[in-house]
């Protein structure tokens, strides 16, 4: 009988998370002020700026970085801006080409005038400075080992100071590099995206204005998703999370007030057997 109790937990936690999956439900998230902030300030942004986007993202964190850089970049071809898409790790080319996919066929946005994809380069915090201190120096053909003299897009980005904004996806500390070769030395805006287990260190570089603004891990991405009304693979896993716990809640619940049933029935059963036994004496 209790065997058969723990299969029927198991196969009703099972679907209780997997219905918001195929259902999100949009649960309220909380105030996140660092989401807001990036938000609006993309927001306001006006149609043709040109933003970098450094996707360092990889199967390993794909559940927590692509999700929020998949809603940025849809806020950005919303707002008509220009996007620019590098990285600085193997993987983030793939997710670069999604992105562009993105864009063609849901945007109507053309390569070279309103989107590129630059090539991966090794080196991490040396290759992002490179980039900032001289971008027209450091990359010379795109993805695509095209000549990059040729886009009309990449005609308007003669440096750094040419960019409304670079944000990046990443859990690596993409935050303190953009804070000191992006911002520290060319006052350019920057955006952080990163894994929660780098939210206690990315916030103070947003806190001392060294960011202007920042997404943290799941929460974060499913934030975005709901400020743009598209909920998407965020939402979905939050409303999971939330539901999930809840259930798990529920059983602790119902597992002490089960427990202390049976305690307290037991105790009365024993006290009747014992008056019992003291009249038969």
């Amino acid at each position: 009988m209790q065997q058969k109790q723990t299969h029927i937990i198991w196969v009703v936690l099972v679907l209780v998370v997997l219905l918001p999956l195929m259902f999100p439900l949009k649960l309220p998230l909380g105030p996140s002020p660092e989401g807001e902030a990036a938000y609006e300030f993309i927001d306001k942004l006006p149609p043709g700026s040109i933003s970098i986007m450094v996707v360092e993202t990889a199967p390993s964190n794909e559940g927590e970085l692509w999700p929020m850089a998949l809603a940025v970049a849809r806020h950005h071809m919303e707002k008509e801006h220009r996007i620019i898409v590098t990285t600085f790790v193997p993987d983030g080319v793939m997710y670069a080409e999604k992105i562009r996919t993105m864009a063609e066929s849901e945007y109507g946005y053309v390569y070279g005038e309103d989107l590129l994809i630059l090539p991966y380069r090794a080196g991490g915090e040396t290759a992002l400075s490179s980039m900032a201190d001289d971008i027209q120096a450091a990359y010379e053909q795109d993805q695509y080992n095209t000549t990059l003299a040729k886009y009309p897009l990449w005609a308007d980005v003669q440096s750094i100071k040419d960019v409304s904004v670079v944000s990046c996806y990443t859990a690596q500390d993409d935050h303190l590099w953009l804070a000191r070769h992006v911002w520290a030395k060319h006052q350019v805006p920057c955006i952080s995206g990163n894994i929660a287990l780098s939210t206690p260190e990315a916030i103070v570089y947003y806190k001392n204005g060294q960011l202007v603004g920042l997404l943290s891990g799941v929460k974060g991405a499913a934030f975005y998703e709901q400020k743009l009304n598209k909920p998407g693979m965020a939402t979905q896993s939050m409303d999971a999370q939330s539901v999930g716990h809840l259930y798990l809640l529920l059983l602790m619940i119902g597992g002490n007030v089960v427990y202390w049933t049976q305690k307290k029935n037991g105790k009365s059963g024993k006290n009747s057997n014992q008056g019992v036994k003291n009249s038969v004496n």
